[in-house]
């Protein structure tokens, strides 16, 4: 804890927070709290004398840092209070701390964009999270206000994207190096030592661009950006591989743990769109958590489609998501003893122009650009809104959960809030861990899971039996249903002993407690197949194709 607040303390004499409480002895011990890393700290003991403090801040053009609100106010309530607050600024840091849980509130706050919401008492820990994350991440508006970033005193994102703001004259290029695992060297021993091996790392990589007119940004917590001026492309290539190179061999022992990662580099040159060329270009490296590099010209650009294409997806998924566009198909899951359908799995598809795309039009761009989690949030409501029309009306709804969703500490309330606006019970609704979700579990994706499952939720694991998965996680995370993976299903008619594996692995998923799934089935063949061998579960186009609920 003490390194946290040591970090927390970095630029305190530069920020200022609001807190507006009507319990005046609530609202003073936490000012004792957060003295340590503000340096005004100001009180309000009602909605209006909050409003008009902050409005005169905001006139004498020195926002608040942060603003912390209780939603029982006195004259004005707490949500009135926030809203007023996001028509004046939409980028203001605002943590709710409050005695409610109700969902509704929630729920409702979570559609105003608040950066935290804290239960009453006040959990030390999670606040100080909140804080670290509000006051120290790169991306958060609070750190795109300083110039500089406190590990590597490199700029930060906002100054890279005002010197492209202006027309270049004559080409530059652009490399935009991501830390591949750097999120787990984070978790794995801490903010302080990880952040002793970023300014290690990045002290390497500026000894590399010798006599070179270059300036590095740190322009996320795991991707650096660095602008060569004065050099041809070949240079910049040449430069990114040898950071590649070197990166490789680059480690650092804390803790008595080796710290090491690799590089991925994606390259763009030019004088025009090079963080858009630059950011697919790194997107397009094949395996995006090993290292490479790949380069996107403005030439490139005029001849291949695909950049094109992959702006226009990004078009498409913002529309989408605006416009509530975002539409689940369903797939039927039966019982294989009595063919009755128990569960429907959701599928994401976008619609644009009375046209259905589906999630190979879209998948990785949305990915790339972090734009899953909003996505997500969409096919929950859309798909519980279902519960009226789908029959049979007492089975199951299924949506996806990938790896940005479990990290989402505001996840919970948001699934529980349109839960019981559709009337639905929990045991009604499963979520599925798809791709790197299932895969890269980690401790701290384990809580949210752990709730959804203590609230009544079901939980659907796919694709068992290949990757990287821990088994001793199904101890952990205790399963409802594990659906095998379709590589074996596709196997059982070339491969005799295929059938005896999943056998096998079903028995594994019967000792968890759990039911077994078959996906992906194609032909009557399979089916009865698999019903030999006590599989709980199919589903599959020979089972029925998905549609849209109507």
């Amino acid at each position: 804890m003490s390194n946290i607040i040591q970090r927390l303390q970095i630029d305190s004499a530069s920020r200022s927070v609001l807190i507006i409480d009507d319990d005046p002895e609530l609202a003073e011990s936490l000012k004792r709290i957060v003295q340590m890393f503000f340096k005004e700290c100001v009180i309000a003991t009602d909605g209006e004398e909050g409003l008009k403090i902050y409005r005169n801040k905001l006139k004498a053009n020195a926002p608040f840092t942060l603003v912390i609100t209780d939603l029982e106010l006195p004259k004005k309530g707490g949500l009135g209070v926030i809203k007023e607050i996001r028509a004046l600024s939409k980028s203001q840091p605002i943590l709710i701390l409050s005695a409610h849980d109700d969902a509704d509130f929630m729920a409702e706050a979570i559609s105003l964009e608040v950066q935290g919401y804290l239960l009453k008492p006040l959990s030390m820990p999670k606040f100080f999270q909140y804080l670290e994350k509000i006051l120290l991440d790169p991306s958060s508006s609070v750190v795109k206000r300083r110039h500089t970033d406190p590990v590597t005193r490199w700029k930060l994102l906002p100054e890279l994207e005002e010197f492209f703001q202006s027309p270049l004259s004559d080409p530059v290029a652009l490399l935009r190096i991501r830390v591949n695992y750097l999120s787990n060297i984070y978790e794995l021993v801490g903010e302080e030592y990880a952040d002793e091996y970023v300014s290690e790392l990045g002290t390497l990589l500026e000894s590399l661009k010798i006599n070179s007119e270059g300036t590095f940004y740190r322009c996320s917590r795991d991707e650096f950006c660095l602008v060569v001026k004065n050099q041809n492309l070949q240079f910049a290539n040449v430069l990114a591989n040898d950071m590649v190179s070197i990166a490789r061999y680059f480690h650092t022992s804390e803790k008595g743990i080796i710290l090491n990662s690799t590089l991925s580099i994606g390259i763009a040159y030019g004088t025009e769109n090079l963080l858009a060329n630059s950011r697919l270009a790194l997107e397009n490296i094949i395996h995006p958590e090993t290292s490479g590099v790949m380069v996107v010209t403005q030439s490139d650009e005029e001849r291949d489609q695909t950049i094109l294409h992959g702006r226009e997806v990004l078009k498409m998924i913002f529309q989408a998501l605006e416009e509530e566009n975002i539409v689940p198909y369903v797939q039927p899951i039966v019982n294989a003893s009595s063919g009755d359908i128990e569960i429907f799995n959701s599928f994401v598809r976008i619609r644009q122009e009375e046209k259905i795309y589906g999630p190979e039009t879209f998948l990785n761009v949305a990915i790339n650009t972090h734009q899953m989690t909003m996505i997500t949030r969409s096919m929950i409501r859309n798909t519980l809104s279902l519960n009226d029309t789908i029959s049979p009306k007492n089975a199951i709804l299924t949506v996806c959960l990938a790896d940005e969703d479990l990290n989402d500490d505001a996840l919970l309330s948001y699934i529980q809030f349109w839960t019981e606006r559709y009337r639905l019970e929990t045991s009604r609704v499963a979520f599925e861990l798809v791709g790197r979700a299932k895969e890269s579990l980690s401790n701290s994706m384990f809580p949210l899971i752990k709730k959804l499952k203590a609230n009544g939720y079901k939980i659907i694991l796919n694709r068992f039996g290949s990757g990287d998965f821990n088994l001793a996680y199904l101890f952990e995370l205790k399963p409802d249903y594990i659906k095998i993976h379709p590589d074996l299903i596709a196997q059982i008619h070339a491969e005799p002993k295929a059938i005896q594996i999943i056998q096998k692995l079903v028995d594994i998923i019967h000792l968890v407690g759990a039911k077994a799934i078959a996906t992906h089935l194609s032909t009557s063949n399979e089916i009865e197949l698999l019903k030999s061998i006590d599989i709980d579960y199919l589903q599959g186009y020979a089972v029925a194709a998905p549609y849209e609920v109507k």
